[in-house]
């Protein structure tokens, strides 16, 4: 079930009445919703997804027994072979016979493996929250829930489930506590729709209707122009923002209509100045994620300058593999990685106290803001683009554009207003009360009148096409 279908609104709806109905069996009733949900999908995929937060429970729970300590090992195999089978069976076997091909040796890779295996949606963001889980009590950082109630609505809350965020057992499980005592407030509600109105917006109105611009582009292949080449990355990268924002959105906003306060994903990150930033702004879960268990855990900037090199330049590409598997998501994340080592270095110029003065100065962060734009604009052509081949091609011709046809193109004018859109939620997000205060001075005829209009918008664009969450796919 998708947010924006019938179907999620039915189903919603439903768990409402019951969830404030039955206010002390809320645990059970997220607990039902959520089977449901995933189970919407393929209840064998459900089966699946049970039996490995089983296992992970119950290694959690049992791995600080002297002799069981090697369910930890365990917990975080029976994650990645489910991850692995699933996402990257046919990718390596892909990989491999094309080694073999090169080599000019024959051997059926594929009478071997399946011809087709159905990926379980979400999968990507329930095994990294259930290895985090698992090292965050290894560590002592969390006491294992002795309830699987709780942990499997912990695992598997629907709002969050297919796309994130990545919640850690530290900051869901305490919520989950106190949920059969928790009132929530009409204030919290009302604060939920905004968001899930916003997040539906950006979806069926901006991320849909530029997809429908994006997909011919990209379908051009190797016949784009250079200039085309670089409208279907402008227009990618403002699609999967307001595609993936979106979800976050209204699974925020649904999060508060429970009572369940999730993390913020997106700080409009198009306005970063450069790639640490960025990553501060944009998958914060993911990034942070990376940082704990990955950079951190391999040495992080401990050991060096080359192993810190080594750190950043290795997390970004898993973090790029964990986005698909395909090799252009690895070249994406190693892009990423090359960018990450190569603002550090500049970082080293800040000795020079000018250097350093002229950084902080208001001109020099809208350059570098401009130009970091571009650059992030570059590196979503290996995001999008189906083969290396059509990336290499699109990058060539994007560096070797004619930089006034390409800025007094028409559709520029156009992806200039998405900027500005950008720059205007970046001035409303984190001021939502002030919003809230301005607004409700407004005559209340006018309020009606406008949020008829939102409804009418919204079913306009809900009866074209519509696609399904990008991130739906990882």
């Amino acid at each position: 079930m998708v947010f924006h279908s019938a179907n999620f609104l039915i189903f919603f709806i439903g768990l409402l009445v019951v969830f404030f109905t039955f206010r002390r069996g809320r645990l059970l009733i997220l607990a039902i919703g959520n089977a449901i949900f995933y189970g919407a999908a393929g209840f064998s995929l459900l089966v699946v997804f049970f039996a490995v937060s089983l296992a992970t429970y119950g290694a959690a729970l049992m791995m600080h027994r002297p002799r069981l300590r090697w369910l930890f090992h365990a917990g975080i195999a029976v994650n990645l072979l489910n991850l692995g089978f699933f996402k990257y069976t046919l990718f390596v076997a892909d990989t491999v016979q094309s080694v073999f091909d090169w080599f000019g040796v024959s051997v059926p890779i594929f009478e071997w493996v399946p011809a087709e295996i159905i990926l379980p949606v979400g999968i990507s963001f329930y095994t990294f929250q259930l290895i985090s889980y698992l090292i965050d009590v290894r560590r002592g950082e969390l006491e294992p829930t002795r309830s699987f109630l709780k942990f499997w609505v912990f695992i598997s809350l629907f709002p969050q489930l297919v796309a994130g965020p990545i919640m850690r057992g530290s900051e869901l499980l305490p919520q989950l506590d106190d949920l059969d005592r928790k009132q929530v407030r009409w204030e919290q509600i009302k604060f939920g729709l905004y968001l899930i109105v916003i997040g539906l917006i950006k979806k069926v109105v901006f991320a849909d209707t530029i997809a429908q611009y994006v997909n011919p582009l990209f379908e051009k292949g190797l016949e784009m122009s250079a200039v085309e080449a670089w409208w279907a990355a402008y227009l990618f990268g403002f699609q999967i923002y307001f595609d993936f924002s979106a979800y976050s959105d209204m699974a925020l906003g649904l999060g508060w209509m429970l009572g369940i306060e999730l993390v913020v994903n997106f700080r409009t990150p198009y306005v970063s100045a450069n790639p640490k930033e960025f990553w501060s702004r944009w998958h914060i879960s993911l990034s942070r994620w990376i940082r704990d268990y990955i950079y951190i855990p391999l040495g992080g900037n401990r050991r060096g300058r080359l192993r810190t090199q080594f750190n950043l330049l290795a997390a970004m590409m898993l973090s790029g593999l964990w986005h698909g598997a395909m090799w252009t998501f690895v070249v994406w994340g190693a892009v990423h990685g090359v960018l990450q080592i190569i603002h550090r270095w500049s970082l080293e110029l800040n000795r020079f106290g000018v250097i350093e003065r002229v950084r902080r100065s208001l001109p020099y962060r809208i350059i570098a803001v401009f130009i970091f734009y571009h650059i992030m604009t570059w590196t979503w052509v290996f995001f999008r683009a189906q083969s290396m081949t059509l990336a290499w091609d699109m990058t060539v011709k994007m560096w070797t554009v004619s930089w006034p046809e390409l800025f007094t193109s028409t559709p520029m004018f156009a992806i200039a207003a998405l900027y500005l859109l950008h720059l205007l939620e970046l001035g409303l997000r984190g001021r939502e009360e002030t919003v809230s205060r301005v607004w409700h001075a407004v005559p209340f005829p006018l309020r009606s009148a406008c949020y008829f209009a939102i409804v009418l918008l919204l079913f306009y664009f809900l009866k074209g096409e519509t696609y399904e969450f990008i991130y739906f796919q990882f």
